[in-house]
């Protein structure tokens, strides 16, 4: 798994009751579910504000995701398939590279979130989780 960034991860737990992001995580290693309900000015934001590394940044740009838009409807859950199996397919990306990917892309859904909805957010995801 890949490190998780202290900062967000310590303003998802504010709004989780008796667990936590990183415990969710551990727990659902193989499929993790999350929403994602971006506005579409946000879904035409340059893949740069998820603050990938340089491998996973130049891995979508060169399969054409340079909006976070392109890459949220590049690996749209089909069925019996993960939008990290979809990932997979990128050329020269690998699963932690994939891993990256899917979990910045989790902290920019909840980090564009309005303050008031985060809470019911996250208990969402602990749900869907579980």
């Amino acid at each position: 798994m890949i490190k998780l960034d202290e900062n967000v991860t310590s303003k998802m737990n504010e709004y989780l009751e008796g667990d936590t992001i990183e415990a969710i995580l551990l727990r659902n290693k193989k499929i993790f579910h999350y929403s994602v309900m971006l506005t579409p000015a946000q879904m035409n934001q340059d893949i740069d504000v998820l603050d990938l590394s340089q491998r996973a940044h130049n891995c979508l740009r060169r399969y054409g995701f340079n909006t976070v838009g392109k890459l949220i409807n590049g690996v749209h859950t089909r069925e019996d398939e993960t939008s990290k199996k979809q990932l997979l397919k990128v050329h020269s990306l690998g699963k932690n590279t994939a891993e990256e990917i899917l979990i910045k892309l989790f902290y920019y859904q909840f980090l564009v979130l309005p303050e008031g909805r985060r809470k019911e957010y996250m208990q969402e995801v602990a749900e869907t989780n579980l």
